[in-house]
């Protein structure tokens, strides 16, 4: 005997109910503001590494071939030995990251160079450079977003848009390169890449404000609640 229509679609709605449910406990848990903020950042030096938009996702990981690939690089922009171990990369990330997260890439210029232009690429490579480490396992998550919060917070003191952030870095990235300095995640960036990222929902920018959430919040005097990195 044929099911009543009404019967047939009941079931039909059930199990659309429950795919849909399984579908959310599947979807990549999403950052929190202030560090989908901080590394949009890293986004010129994400897509030319073809890791996309990262700054989404909370639970991104890095696979044995992303390892491999990027391992001797990122040793390199550290300024260690290509065949370093990870006890070497950790022990060289303990005394340097929180140290002088904020003097990379500013503290050789040229008289030629422009100090301001010089900061925006250095913030996109911090950004880049600190996930990276952190996703490598390299770097306890905790000082690597707190680096990464604090180099965003300069990024909104020192620029006044994502434009002007774009801008300043293209002019950094033509310092850097100019000056026969070692980028082997960089790709060409110009005015037009420029346009296409402020244009396009995708690339992330267009998307998110400027300035972001402050890095941290400030908490009352006398108050038995303290901030919490997020």
């Amino acid at each position: 005997m044929s099911q009543p229509w009404w019967f047939n679609l009941s079931v039909v709605v059930f199990a659309g109910w429950w795919m849909y449910r399984f579908a959310q406990q599947l979807r990549p848990e999403p950052l929190p503001a202030r560090r989908r903020w901080a590394l949009a950042l890293a986004q010129p030096f994400a897509a030319a590494t073809r890791f996309g938009t990262f700054y989404l996702k909370a639970d991104f990981v890095l696979t044995d071939a992303m390892r491999a690939r990027f391992r001797p690089q990122l040793l390199h922009q550290m300024g260690l030995r290509t065949d370093a171990s990870g006890d070497d990369a950790r022990a060289h990330l303990a005394g340097t990251l929180e140290a002088h997260w904020f003097r990379a890439d500013l503290h050789e210029l040229l008289p030629t160079d422009d100090p301001r232009a010089a900061l925006a690429f250095a913030c996109a490579r911090t950004a880049f450079l600190v996930r990276m480490t952190m996703l490598m396992g390299w770097v306890e998550p905790q000082l690597a977003w707190r680096v990464l919060l604090l180099n965003a917070q300069r990024a909104q003191d020192c620029f006044a848009s994502w434009e002007d952030f774009g801008r300043a870095f293209i002019e950094g990235r033509r310092q850097w390169v100019a000056a026969f300095r070692a980028d082997p995640f960089g790709t060409a960036f110009d005015e037009q890449a420029l346009a296409e990222w402020l244009a396009s929902r995708n690339r992330g920018w267009r998307s998110l404000p400027w300035p972001g959430p402050a890095a941290f919040s400030p908490v009352a005097a006398g108050s038995r609640t303290r901030e919490r990195v997020r």
